[in-house]
């Protein structure tokens, strides 16, 4: 039940895996699409699970609700972000009430939706009050957008929740034997720590990141290279590297969310939690801090500065913009009254709209190039793997100015600095532009000189 994100990626793989999957979409129009192969979202190798299921007929789409009947079990996927946002738990406790009312549909029901620790218990009082018959499971999802198809089938570990874990359940059995291909760990366990393993992984994989923020600008400050830093320190197998890579900030559909939610349900319980209730603020302020440096190392403010933007979804190898870092860093550039002209290999037009949609002038470019030309600074906000292949050589020679500000660590800062750019990366201390001086003495000219050379 819905054809979002989790939705597509868990009715594709379980699909690919044998089983006869049947995908309830309340969007008629988005499940026409669906049939005939078109996805409304980019997700690596998803587009082939799809067609590959479709072809087999072990995948459908329909927008009936009696397409239920006849299923060994339901698999709740829909939303749990408000119009602002923030977690809720409306929509998948409306999508629990229609299933549970429908005598005919399964009564075994699986929630993969993420709940916030306690919502499941009130929820299955909620659907057992309409149909005492009806098992609940939780069924958290641990996959990441770009790498969603992968995770699903080789995940490190698939965690259940049940109603009562010492009880025999026929829907705890259904749901081992879907995971049983994948050959995974598989952790059962009651509602509530379910809900808390999925929300408590990814609160804590957004502290990692708040981590390396924070380190990188202690690192910028006193002169070291945060790049090494993790380095080293992720060799700590107690640490790990993953994760703690500094950038210009952790968005998408999941962690900002649930890092504000989390704290909450802690202050709501009366529960002292300082370190969660810090990662909200300490993310927000990260686009202020990059745009800080640039402003620093050019010794001056951006204001009346045209600016390129490269990047606006939250992350590589998806179109997904919600709660984007990079949309973060166009709001601050306008706001110290930069003029803005974005770039993003999937989604110029989406971001730009959406930037629009906020009163913000900001302009769409056709090419990462086109946005650089005239350019008083770059700002590179999202990993696109094209963004490291850039020629900084023909580019600086368009921009008006000198400045790249890579929250990423993808420019490659010896082309660009003997391009005459000086590149500012998180927590490393700016890279000036090396210049070439010409000489008469040919011993002297094989050694060049770097200087700084603002233009």
């Amino acid at each position: 039940m819905g054809a979002g994100y989790v939705g597509l990626v868990t009715a594709a793989c379980f699909a690919r895996l044998g089983n006869h999957v049947r995908v309830l979409e309340v969007d008629a129009q988005r499940v026409e699409q669906l049939r005939g192969g078109v996805l409304p979202i980019r997700e690596p190798g998803l587009d082939q699970l799809v067609e590959e299921s479709l072809d087999a007929g072990r995948l459908t789409f329909d927008s009936d609700p009696d397409s239920t009947h006849g299923s060994r079990l339901s698999i709740v996927c829909v939303g749990t972000l408000d119009g602002d946002g923030d977690w809720t738990a409306g929509t998948v406790q409306a999508a629990l009430e229609t299933l549970a009312r429908d005598a005919d549909g399964p009564r075994g029901i699986v929630v993969r939706s993420t709940l916030l620790p306690g919502t499941g218990r009130k929820l299955a009082e909620t659907v057992k009050a309409i149909d005492p018959r009806i098992q609940l499971a939780l069924n958290p999802e641990f996959t990441r957008e770009g790498a969603a198809v992968s995770d699903f089938m080789e995940p490190d570990r698939v965690v259940i929740g049940v109603e009562d874990p010492a009880a025999p359940s026929a829907l705890l059995d259904d749901l081992r034997r879907l995971y049983a291909p994948l050959d995974a760990p598989i952790v059962v366990t009651d509602l509530t720590s379910a809900e808390a393993i999925k929300v408590a992984s990814n609160v804590f994989l957004a502290t990692k990141i708040s981590f390396a923020n924070e380190l990188a600008r202690l690192c910028a400050a006193m002169g070291a290279d945060v790049q090494s830093v993790v380095d080293g320190m992720g060799l700590d197998k107690r640490i790990g590297r993953s994760f703690l890579s500094p950038g210009p900030g952790f968005g998408g559909s999941c962690f900002p969310s649930q890092s504000r939610a989390l704290p909450d349900l802690a202050r709501r319980a009366g529960v002292d939690a300082p370190i969660m209730s810090a990662l909200a603020a300490s993310n927000e302020g990260q686009a202020d801090w990059l745009l800080d440096r640039l402003e620093s190392t050019a010794s001056r403010s951006v204001d009346g500065w045209r600016v390129a933007l490269l990047g606006l979804t939250f992350k590589a190898d998806t179109d997904d913009l919600r709660e984007s870092p990079a949309l973060q860093l166009a709001r601050r550039l306008v706001a110290r009254g930069a003029s803005v002209v974005c770039f993003d290999p999937l989604a110029t037009a989406a971001g730009v709209a959406a930037l629009r949609a906020e009163g913000l002038d900001v302009t769409a470019a056709d090419s990462a190039e086109a946005a650089c030309s005239a350019a008083d600074a770059v700002v590179v906000a999202t990993e696109w793997p094209q963004f490291r292949l850039l020629e900084w050589q023909a580019i600086a020679r368009q921009m008006r100015g000198t400045f790249v500000a890579d929250a990423r660590h993808v420019v490659d800062v010896d082309e660009a600095s003997r391009a005459g750019l000086t590149v500012i990366a998180l927590g490393v201390v700016a890279k000036p532009a090396a210049v070439l001086v010409a000489v008469e003495d040919p011993a002297v000219a094989a050694a060049p000189l770097a200087v700084t050379a603002p233009r």
